[in-house]
């Protein structure tokens, strides 16, 4: 099992100088380009406070904030990448580990030059993809929730989920390939041989309670108890337990699952344009953006450095001890066979919950 390394120690022993700055220069920077933010959650705090500073610096640059999804706003770069390849629709900005795989088949992310971003050298080095074709910024850890009234004891493993003693307490979402992967790697097989992963979900599919395509009714299900469990993500499982529902979320003993969460640089933009897609990503990355966006989102941060609340120091679920041990999957190649996947969950899976 590949498993999450030890922290990165920055090699660039400088670049710690400049954690705090922006470091473009008024007189030189004059583009105009358009930055994606998710929408929600606190998400578009941090980045409206660096492009908001970054502007006043920087007078001659125009900056347009598109907020949304990555499910509605992908595709539509994609579409913009086949009929207007020099006019991306977004320039750089927030992008999730499903887009960013999807992306690498559209050719839709270009290179981030690490000279020009000094900060990613603070970045866990798993998470720095190849040639700088997008940079980890936050994790969700995937573990597993469960209703605390149901389960008198936690969750354990991940085996929990295909256990015939689990008879219809599980729910999780419909064509969840991360799921196929981890029962493979528990039975011998990996991303590249799913057939053990596929035959224990097979042989156990009356486990599920149901099969769901929504937040809300991974929610209701195990909240109520209809579920006991499901895999799901700690950031909103941590938003879910403050508010009260009576929920906890388990970390496996074989590892959390990393789920995460980038900023890239597009393909088509202009010179000029990279250039302050990269002064923003690069302030993203300070201790202070990087710590406070986590503290913001749940989210974990992937940055070394990052300074942490007293709630994430003190919280394993939301600092980078989670991340240093999580199980970083081969989200590439799950992209590339997804629709063979997605037609042997069919056959292999669903087909016995009929």
């Amino acid at each position: 099992m590949k498993i999450v390394s030890r922290l990165f120690t920055a090699a660039v022993a400088g670049a710690a100088l400049l954690a705090g700055s922006i470091v473009a220069s008024a007189q030189d920077r004059d583009a105009k380009i358009t930055f994606f933010i998710w929408a929600g959650s606190n998400q578009g705090v941090v980045p409206m406070e660096v492009i908001k500073a970054y502007k006043e610096k920087n007078p001659k640059v125009q900056i347009e904030v598109l907020e949304s999804n990555n499910a509605i706003t992908f595709p539509k770069m994609v579409a913009a990448k086949r009929t207007t390849p020099d006019n991306p629709l977004v320039n750089c900005g927030f992008f999730n580990v499903d887009s960013i795989t999807k992306g690498d088949v559209e050719d839709i992310w270009a290179k981030i030059d690490p000279a020009k971003t000094p900060n990613m050298a603070n970045v866990l080095k798993e998470f720095v993809r190849p040639e700088g074709r997008g940079v980890g910024y936050m994790m969700s850890a995937i573990g597993i929730l469960y209703n605390k009234n149901a389960m008198k004891e936690p969750p354990t493993s991940w085996t929990d989920l295909w256990n015939p003693a689990n008879r219809g307490r599980v729910t999780m979402f419909d064509y969840d390939a991360r799921m196929v992967a981890i029962a493979a790697r528990l039975n011998g097989g990996s991303e590249k041989n799913p057939d053990p992963g596929f035959k224990i979900w097979s042989d156990n599919a009356k486990n599920f309670r149901a099969l769901v395509d929504s937040n809300d009714a991974v929610k209701n299900l195990v909240s109520s108890g209809d579920a006991w469990m499901a895999p799901w993500f700690s950031a909103i499982a941590k938003v879910w337990i403050e508010e009260g529902a009576p929920l906890g979320l388990a970390i496996p003993k074989e590892g959390a699952i990393a789920f995460p969460l980038y900023l890239a640089m597009v393909n088509g933009s202009t010179p000029a344009q990279q250039a302050v897609c990269q002064d923003l990503i690069n302030e993203l990355l300070t201790p202070e953006n990087s710590g406070r966006y986590g503290t913001l989102t749940k989210g974990i941060p992937l940055v070394t450095n990052a300074k942490l609340s007293e709630e994430q120091a003190k919280d394993p679920m939301l600092n980078l001890s989670i991340a240093s041990h999580s199980i970083l999957l081969d989200y590439n190649y799950i992209g590339e066979v997804a629709s063979d996947w997605r037609e042997r969950w069919d056959r292999e899976v669903k087909f016995k919950l009929r």
